[in-house]
């Protein structure tokens, strides 16, 4: 078995795809190509090959200490769920997985193979000068991953918690079957909410994204950051949006809701392999007024799509733990591996122990949704 490294998502072994599993679109060719084009360091990307035969995957960052991309930092990560001062310590990375905060994920077949290609990143790693390796946001249910990564001598620590809402199908009765989850508190909510946005007479459009439709939503997002006090670049902003629409292909799509005519809210979302993840929204506050188009959008007419196109779950990402737990998500725990390479840094990484806040920060009390999305954006991503 042969581990071969690439530093270019074009021209990947057609395998690699279909190699990973579930919740693995921020490990696919579509994002890692948008991932490239914004990198400081061009990625490195591990294949595991018997023949031609593609035993394993994994694709990885570098980081230094200024990149943007803070959600995938171990410094910001550990500063953030941890009293550790010396975080920094950890600067340059080599970031294993894709580069989105939440469902890291890496494809094998055989246990060997994988092993092969955490080792090749590891050496690769010391070759350039960084200070640690870093396989963060690692699903709790992914065992083979979990395996190998500790039996390489990384540290976990569990710091976080994904969401994810399972969609039935046409044939289960689709939105009536989800409603159907829920007692009748929630079920009544949801009623509220529909007859408001019926009354509010919202209305709903599924388009591409295209160059005229980044300048209209850009403006939406950044006065969710703005009420947030989430700080922005909209330059920046606006380059990640042309980078994602000429790079994700047909995978990105964009739902809007209107309100008289005029453009009120979107969610920005993909569709790979059967399931969707919803990633970025916006709104604007003065036409929206009180009508929740937050659950509007991200919930109840993104479910009754991915029912229409068989989609089996929407990944809802982390952040807003009680406010997707209410509509009816289900958590999965992301755990950090890390692995400092200097001696004295890396007992302190083995040393911590779990802040109280750091399992999962949900909103604060009364606090929608939308707004630990803004507190949380990693706006260049």
């Amino acid at each position: 078995m042969k581990v071969r490294i690439q530093r270019s998502p074009h021209g990947l072994d057609a395998a690699w795809d279909t190699a990973f599993g579930a919740r693995s679109f921020f490990s696919a060719t579509p994002w890692l190509k948008h991932a490239y084009a914004t990198a400081a360091t061009a990625p490195y990307y591990f294949m595991g090959h018997e023949d031609d035969d593609l035993l394993a995957a994994l694709p990885a960052h570098p980081l230094e200490a200024d990149v943007p991309y803070v959600f995938c930092r171990p410094d910001f990560v550990l500063g953030r769920s941890h009293d550790v001062p010396w975080a920094g310590e950890l600067m340059p990375a080599l970031a294993l997985g894709g580069r989105n905060p939440s469902h890291g994920k890496a494809a094998a077949r055989d246990a060997g193979a994988l092993r092969a290609v955490l080792e090749a990143a590891e050496e690769r790693a010391r070759e350039d000068g960084m200070r640690s390796v870093c396989f963060l946001y690692v699903d709790q249910d992914d065992e083979a991953l979990r395996a190998a990564l500790s039996g390489a001598g990384y540290t976990d620590l569990p710091f976080e918690t994904a969401y994810s809402l399972a969609v039935p199908s046409a044939a289960e009765g689709g939105f009536d079957a989800y409603r159907a989850r829920f007692g009748r508190e929630t079920r009544r909510r949801i009623r509220r909410d529909l007859r408001a946005l019926d009354t509010a007479g919202v209305t709903y459009r599924l388009e591409g994204l295209t160059g005229d439709l980044i300048d209209r939503i850009a403006p939406l997002e950044l006065n969710l950051y703005a009420k947030y006090g989430t700080p922005a670049d909209a330059d920046a902003f606006r380059r990640v949006l042309h980078s994602i629409a000429t790079h994700t292909g047909d995978t990105v799509r964009v739902l809007t809701a209107e309100l008289d005519g005029k453009l009120a809210g979107f969610v920005l979302f993909f569709t790979h392999r059967g399931e969707m993840y919803a990633r970025q929204t916006g709104y604007d506050y003065t036409v929206k007024g009180e009508v929740p188009l937050y659950f509007g959008l991200l919930y109840y007419e993104l479910l009754q799509l991915a029912v229409a196109e068989g989609v089996t779950a929407i990944h809802y990402g982390t952040g807003s733990g009680n406010v997707k737990l209410s509509r009816g998500c289900v958590g999965r725990a992301q755990l950090a591996y890390v692995k400092a390479f200097d001696p004295v840094t890396a007992d302190r990484v083995a040393e911590l122990t779990l802040a109280d806040h750091g399992a999962d920060i949900p909103g604060e009390p009364g606090e929608p949704g939308e707004a630990r999305e803004a507190r949380e954006a990693d706006l260049p991503a």
